[in-house]
């Protein structure tokens, strides 16, 4: 990162624990010294497991940092829950505050009242870290489940009936790591075993860490078999720790890297379907050779019946539709992962789950196989996606 990345993710560090000694404080305001001390040990507990595997790599297989992430990483998710559901009634404090501090005097009368308010504030963050913990807790067990298995029919005009029932397992997100594990990957393969599909496709974010400590992880996956292929598509975290090194490491368990570039699945020669990839556009921003070029990713001059592309974002529906894609699947979003962060994704995208349509395109996010930092899916459960394409009625 740049200093001025450094300088700006710093400054961002610093109000988060702020931000918790405040909230210490509201919860244990009658010993907010020691309120504050246990603030700062759950702080560096969040924020430590992860700077640790990213400055010293080694640490990463030991019984140590594994139960120190998985205590990390719960607690992270809790204190993100409780931050987020918090900031309204603080910010309607701040401003309630202010209103008392310039038009209202002091007395005895407002000593008692402000006494009262003391109460009231510290009974409301009470009932939020509970809420906050139960969710956290269910988003756990969630997790602890594994992904499920979501089926979604894809229908397409003037489909050749030699690809009707034509079906695509898709798996994006897993972001292998820290906390999931070649368990959670073999579970993977299990569940996309048992579908039997013809073509099974990974829409980006294999992984959370440089592929020498993490890429034993994906062993699993060398298993899959598909009658048509297993392909794959960079997302953007693979441009933050080695994303050649991720290419080479897919390749090695069999699937076959779309940079830019199409494969064409040949059914019959009269029912063939061009599947395309593009890289994500993280690539070109952290000044690497992987730009993306869509363009370049459909050209073709054999026959296509359906086209279909691979683009770890969904924004890139702009410019697929415009270019003749009939289907095109992406993730990225993680459908906001878990509450109360899932009720806030139409503010980033128009597109963020599930299937959708645009023009006569479709489009269909996956909400991640796995999931990113703390291991909670409370109502956004992680998927793998089944997709068949039909011939539209």
């Amino acid at each position: 990162m740049s200093g001025l990345q450094v300088a700006r993710f710093a400054g961002i560090l610093f109000l988060l624990f702020a931000y918790t000694l405040y909230k210490a404080g509201q919860l244990w305001p009658t010993r907010r010294s020691r309120a504050h001390w246990v603030a700062t040990l759950v702080f560096i507990l969040m924020v430590g497991w992860q700077i640790l595997y990213r400055s010293k790599p080694g640490v990463f297989s030991t019984l140590g940092f594994q139960s120190l992430a998985w205590v990390g990483s719960i607690t992270l998710g809790l204190w993100a829950v409780f931050v987020i559901l918090s900031l309204p009634f603080d910010i309607v404090s701040g401003v309630l505050f202010l209103g008392r501090l310039f038009f209202s005097p002091s007395s005895d009368k407002n000593a008692a009242q402000a006494e009262r308010r003391q109460f009231v504030t510290r009974s409301l963050q009470l009932g939020i870290l509970g809420v906050s913990s139960g969710t956290g807790t269910l988003g756990l067990v969630e997790v602890l489940v594994g992904p499920r298995v979501k089926k979604v029919s894809i229908p397409i005009s003037n489909l050749p009936s030699e690809l009707q029932g034509f079906k695509i397992a898709q798996i994006s997100d897993l972001h292998a790591g820290a906390t999931i594990r070649e368990s959670y990957v073999q579970d993977i393969v299990a569940k996309i075993a048992a579908l039997s599909p013809d073509l099974i496709v990974v829409t980006g974010d294999i992984a959370d860490g440089v592929p020498e400590v993490m890429g034993h992880l994906l062993t699993p996956l060398e298993s899959l078999t598909a009658k048509y292929g297993k392909f794959y598509i960079t997302g953007n975290h693979e441009y933050y720790w080695d994303a050649d090194g991720w290419i080479r490491k897919m390749q090695g368990l069999g699937f076959r890297p779309l940079l830019n570039e199409n494969q064409m699945i040949r059914v019959t020669q009269s029912a063939q379907i061009l599947l395309a990839g593009v890289t994500d556009p993280a690539g070109e921003q952290l000044g690497l050779a992987h730009a993306a070029d869509l363009k370049k990713a459909a050209e073709s001059h054999e026959p296509t019946h359906v086209k279909v592309l691979l683009a770890h974002r969904p924004e890139a529906y702009l410019e697929a539709e415009k270019v003749g894609f009939d289907l095109q699947l992406s993730g990225h979003t993680h459908a906001g992962q878990f509450f109360p962060f899932n009720i806030f994704m139409p503010l980033a995208h128009k597109y963020y789950r599930g299937l959708n349509r645009h023009g006569r395109m479709w489009l269909y996010v996956n909400p991640g196989t796995g999931y990113w930092g703390p291991p909670n899916r409370f109502s956004v459960p992680a998927e793998i996606t089944l997709l068949t394409l039909m011939r539209l009625a």
